[in-house]
């Protein structure tokens, strides 16, 4: 029964996540619950940083007074400054791309759907 009403709570959050903006979140093929949901800027695609990147394993650290965020999966580093996504609700949204490109991972879009996909290879 418990199991039951988690996955039932999951599952509306992620729909919550979707009605929003009408776009998904795959990653590692897992539905991501973000908030706030991927959105549409500029005919690209942007998500929350750290939901997607917690999702395939990455570790955030953001600093504050330099406005930028570190952003690492094992061995591999990298550097998001603040100004490279868009602020939604307090949050950082950046390209799936650069999200993907920074966790040595797959991105893909699926127009259809409207399902933006993350995986990693490794």
């Amino acid at each position: 029964m418990r199991t039951t009403l988690i996955a039932l709570v999951i599952g509306m959050l992620a729909l919550a996540c979707w009605a929003q903006t009408g776009i998904s979140l795959v990653a590692n093929g897992e539905i991501v619950v973000c908030d706030p949901a991927p959105t549409l800027h500029n005919d690209h695609v942007y998500v929350p940083l750290r939901a997607a990147a917690e999702a395939v394993g990455g570790d955030v650290e953001y600093d504050a007074a330099a406005k930028r965020v570190t952003l690492c999966r094992g061995p591999m580093c990298t550097i998001v400054m603040q100004s490279d996504g868009i602020t939604v609700d307090g949050r950082l949204l950046v390209g799936i791309r650069q999200v993907g490109e920074a966790l040595n991972a797959r991105v893909g879009w699926d127009a259809p759907t409207r399902t933006v996909t993350i995986t990693t290879t490794d």
